[in-house]
């Protein structure tokens, strides 16, 4: 095969009238990068404010109206043009796009998730020639097809206005999510290239990997191979090697080209998600040869052994779990290497509103964020893409579990067009051939809330489509049929579930799809919801999918993004910056959810921004560390849980545990204590419906880890001055992998308002963290001032801030990038008892002193927001 690549030399314009564009843009050539896209061109010629600042989103707008054409000149030699195939192959065209070259028409596409191949061979011509790619405005054929299916309900777009982007093949949060803005984008948004090649060429590798003994793993290689003739040659041959991960020869296989390779492994080094076991990569490389034994084309990919699989079963009469008042129904356990896996992570949408701009080693940092913070499963949200290849092979390296979604969320889909069937139908099959060969891709789904049209708890849905469509989404045929179909036959071996939440039923009037006791559930009813996030423990859920808790995103994003005169929690440019939703504006919801522990702060000066910032980024760390700590609780009743969200896309107020600079909020540091491998929690016996009093109180155990733990448990009562009213000991003697339940005594839950219950592990570290019970908000908590003395010492370009308490300090955090925006903390939301101390270390290349340090708004204590 030779490859050419194309000059780096694009020009980027408007194509024709172009009514909406400004003047200085409107026929004007500029320079374009490739892959990139039209709002980042533009950015970068200086013809628009950047649209993550201010309210620039609205200034932007226009560009989706747009048709734009990319432009290049390049030069092909006669060696090329000898081959029996030349193609145009384009990674990734976004989305509406016709090509011509020189002058000729070359092809169109209309589908922004899949690659195409342009055959270029009769139009390329020995030396210079011109490739032009015009792309039409999306949004206006989004609108047009919708107005043709007035009948097909779309969701999704939070305080942003309502638009179809279930109608077309794109990136579906480009029109606007509960939590981005409106950037309907177009461009050449992955690599693009002329392949040369003659005979046969290899696309595609798809591993199946099955352990019929403990001993021996056995790989099934499946091997897509294009022809130039439309009959295969039957004399082409594939050839696999499989190199160990330590570099030794494992096994060899040869076919004919069409028929699977089969490879054995004995004494195999298995693949395991982290906290599970190694990350072992095997690799495999697959040559094509021709009759004589030339190679034609090879291929090279890291392979983990493992297997997956999703146990579905039902419950016996009697389902198996610690909480009182659990009733039965059907789970959803995944099985790694036959072992349970306790799924513990989040949601992930795209990394930026403009995904060319995501490198390799963006998805690196990123993943590595989650895998810090005790994750092992990264649910791909459908709503955005389906990710570079470098994202799942990071995944892999890292043990990370990858949930990948079918892109189809919170819409009714045209399943009766047929155009639109047969691009859907093309999409899934070629993102099951290009990700099936990842290892750390362990679970299809096929849909987000797009079942949820039925059913008694559908927040996001009217009741009139419920009634007109019967019992039959549209768009059922993907989830049900056409994407099953296609997974038996290109990728088999992997489980896929049809939807996030599914119940396992098809029947979605017997059986809503967020059932409580069946599959997978979203629970949006918390932060949506009436009450407050202590309304988590009245959900019992078999695998908790998506469920969050907003919070604003660091100061240094913050400040970047709003301008100081709106630097006040109700600003305009703030509730732009917070796209909850248009019924209730997301900066009022998080003040309203604020409250149910504090008073929130609603002064104009910029201590009280302050302060609000803080107890709002809190609110969010507790929220999740409820929510979180109580479905492990469950276990294994309950065998995971994934919030909403990891990640953002541009500066937001957010359900997210990271902002779009990578800033790791309070909620993050809480995660890494909650999803801690060994988890201490005290929470009640029985589940507690929303506005129900906690009854009794137990503490939980749950041993997520591959060693025993064992080992006495320090419960104690205390009052709000430190004081120790009640103590006792419990031995934990707890399994790899098992959970357990222990009484806390009821007398003392009498007359405890100004109390809380600590529980100390036998060994306290990063791997097993204290529990908290905490009888009353904060605002009705007579905290005394928090006293410290703080030390600060210096080594090389970090700080360690020393803090030893002398009184109870609850929630402490250290905004160090308040006087450094580059400043990385070590952990947030620290609660010191007295007597105790605890370091933060500072990483910073700027000089910042104890004073600084030690005063608001750099240091924060929830003990300032207690009753007064």
């Amino acid at each position: 095969m030779q490859i050419l690549k194309l000059p780096e030399q694009w020009t980027l314009q408007t194509v024709g009238d172009a009514p909406q564009a400004p003047d200085s843009v409107r026929g004007r050539a500029v320079p374009a990068t490739v892959p990139g896209g039209v709002h980042t061109d533009l950015l970068a010629a200086e013809l628009i404010p950047d649209p993550y600042l201010d309210r620039h989103e609205q200034d932007v707008q226009w560009i989706g109206h747009t048709d734009w054409q990319y432009r290049c000149v390049f030069h092909a030699d006669a060696e090329l043009l000898a081959h029996d195939r030349v193609e145009l192959v384009c990674d990734g065209l976004d989305t509406f796009a016709t090509l011509e070259l020189n002058g000729r028409p070359l092809g169109q596409a209309q589908n922004m998730h899949v690659r195409h191949r342009f055959d270029a061979k009769g139009l390329l011509e020995p030396g210079e020639n011109r490739l032009t790619v015009t792309f039409a405005a999306a949004l206006p054929i989004a609108l047009e097809r919708a107005a043709e299916h007035p009948e097909l309900p779309v969701m999704g777009s939070g305080s942003n206005p309502q638009y179809p982007h279930h109608m077309i093949r794109k990136m579906a949060c480009n029109f606007g999510w509960d939590w981005g803005p409106v950037l309907a984008t177009a461009g050449i948004w992955r690599p693009i290239r002329f392949e040369a090649w003659s005979t046969a060429r290899l696309t595609d590798l798809r591993p199946a990997v099955t352990l019929p003994a403990p001993d021996r793993a056995e790989v099934e290689l499946r091997v897509d191979v294009q022809t130039f003739k439309a009959n295969a040659d039957p004399s082409l041959t594939l050839h696999a090697t499989l190199t160990s991960p330590d570099g030794e020869h494992t096994g060899s296989a040869r076919a004919s080209a069409g028929q699977p390779l089969h490879l054995a492994v004995d004494q195999p080094q298995l693949w395991w998600p982290v906290g599970h076991g190694e990350q072992p990569l095997y690799r495999v490389c697959v040559e094509l040869r021709d009759a004589q034994g030339q190679t034609l084309d090879s291929r090279e990919h890291p392979l983990g052994l493992r297997t997956t699989e999703l146990l579905t079963d039902p419950d016996p009469a009697a389902p198996d779990g610690p909480v009182d008042g659990l009733n039965p129904g059907a789970g959803m356990t995944l099985l790694v290497n036959g072992q349970p896996v306790y799924c513990k992570g989040a949601n992930w949408i795209p990394d930026d509103c403009f995904p060319h701009r995501v490198t390799p080693e963006r998805y690196g940092e990123r993943l590595g964020q989650a895998r810090d913070a005790n994750m092992n499963m990264i649910r791909v949200w459908a709503g955005g893409l389906y990710e570079d290849d470098a994202f799942y092979e990071h995944c892999a390296r890292m043990g990370l579990l990858v949930w990948q979604d079918f892109l189809f969320a919170c819409a009714t889909y045209p399943e009766n067009d047929p155009a639109f069937v047969q691009q859907v139908d093309h999409e899934i099959r070629d993102n099951i051939a290009r990700l099936a060969r990842h290892t750390a891709l362990v679970l299809w789904n096929g849909n987000n809330e797009n079942f949820m049209l039925f059913g008694p708890d559908t927040p996001h849905w009217d009741e009139r489509w419920e009634d007109q469509y019967q019992d039959h989404v549209p768009g059922s045929r993907f989830y049900h049929q056409s994407i099953p179909q296609a997974l038996r036959e290109l990728d088999p071996a992997r489980p896929y579930w049809p939807g996030s939440p599914y119940s396992g039923s098809a029947d979605l009037r017997e059986r809503p799809a967020n059932a409580n006791e069946y599959g997978n559930r979203h629970i949006w009813d918390v932060w949506h919801g009436p009450g407050e996030y202590r309304n988590y423990l009245g959900h019992t859920p078999r695998f908790a999918s998506e469920f969050g808790f907003h919070g604003p995103p660091n100061w240094p994003n913050l400040a970047a993004s709003v301008p100081p005169d709106q630097w006040s929690w109700n600003s305009d440019c703030m509730n732009h910056h917070n796209k909850n939703s248009s019924d209730t504006p997301g900066q009022l919801q998080t003040h309203t959810r604020m409250a149910d522990d504090f008073i929130p702060p609603t002064g104009d000066d910029a201590a009280s921004f302050d302060d609000w910032l803080y107890l709002a980024q809190i609110g969010q760390a507790r929220a999740l560390d409820m929510g979180v700590s109580w479905f492990r609780a469950l276990a294994p009743y309950c065998s995971g849980a994934l919030y909403w969200q990891l990640n953002d896309c541009w500066p937001v107020s957010s359900w997210s545990a990271i902002d779009s600079d990578g800033g790791r909020k309070p909620l993050y540091f809480a995660t890494r204590r909650f999803f801690a491998p060994r988890l201490l929690t005290l929470k009640p016996r029985r589940v507690t419906p929303a506005g129900q009093p906690v009854g009794p109180l137990a503490l939980y155990a749950h041993n997520d880890s591959g060693q025993p733990w064992v080992g006495p448990v320090r419960l104690r009562r205390l009052g709000l001055d430190g004081e120790t009213l009640h103590q006792t000991t419990v031995d934990l003697d707890l399994d790899p992998r098992q959970s357990a339940r222990f009484p806390v005594p009821e007398a003392w839950q009498e007359d405890a308002e100004q109390t809380f219950i600590v529980a100390d592990p036998p060994a306290p570290s990063p791997d097993e963290t204290r529990a908290f019970w905490w009888f009353a908000p904060d605002k009705q908590l007579r905290y005394p001032e928090p006293q410290f003395d703080a030390t600060l010492e210096t080594h090389g370009q970090a700080l360690r801030l020393r803090i030893d308490a002398r009184s109870l300090i609850r929630d402490l955090c250290v905004f160090a990038d308040r006087l450094d925006p580059q400043a990385k903390i070590s952990d947030q939301a620290v609660t010191l008892l007295p007597g105790e101390s605890f370091t933060f270390t500072v990483e910073t290349a700027e000089p910042m002193t104890l004073e600084q340090l030690t005063a608001p708004p750099v240091m924060q204590s929830a003990n300032r927001f207690g009753l007064a």
